[in-house]
């Protein structure tokens, strides 16, 4: 064998195993991916005689409609992708029986670009209320849920 075909295989093998080590422990913002996967749980929080309707999907995965009645939650897992571009979205409406119709909002449950180290590291909580989303790690971190939109 050439001694350039054995710095060249050796060169190979090495962009092999850093390309393979950076895929496995890539860092971000200084804190280390790990393959940790992520909760987002949606509650209905309005009122005890009002059901919450929720259709939630991402790109690879349609999560299904579902009725949560009062103080019942639909939650899901999984894990961020390698470009950091998860992202799932809801579709959320509720009957308001005081005769104020409909009530419908689409909002994002989770965005790996605003979530991923800073709102909610491995839980994010969704509290729907009356007058709208609420949201945050559902830890009591003394900080208080964050509304996030409002309903028409």
């Amino acid at each position: 064998m050439s001694q350039s075909f054995l710095v060249l295989g050796s060169a190979a093998i090495f962009s092999t195993l850093l390309i393979l080590s950076l895929l496995c422990a890539q860092e971000v913002d200084g804190h280390l991916i790990q393959a940790r996967k992520k909760t987002v749980a949606v509650y209905n929080d309005i009122d005890p005689n009002i059901a919450l309707n929720i259709h939630c999907w991402s790109s690879e995965d349609d999560l299904g409609a579902h009725t949560l009645y009062y103080q019942q939650n639909f939650r899901w897992r999984f894990r961020v992708n390698f470009w950091r571009s998860t992202k799932f979205v809801c579709d959320s409406s509720w009957s308001d029986h005081a005769g104020k119709g409909n009530h419908t909002v689409q909002f994002t449950a989770y965005k790996a670009r605003r979530d991923w180290m800073k709102h909610c590291v491995d839980n994010c909580v969704w509290s729907i209320r009356l007058d709208g989303g609420y949201y945050g790690d559902g830890l009591d971190t003394g900080f208080p849920l964050k509304n996030m939109f409002s309903y028409n």
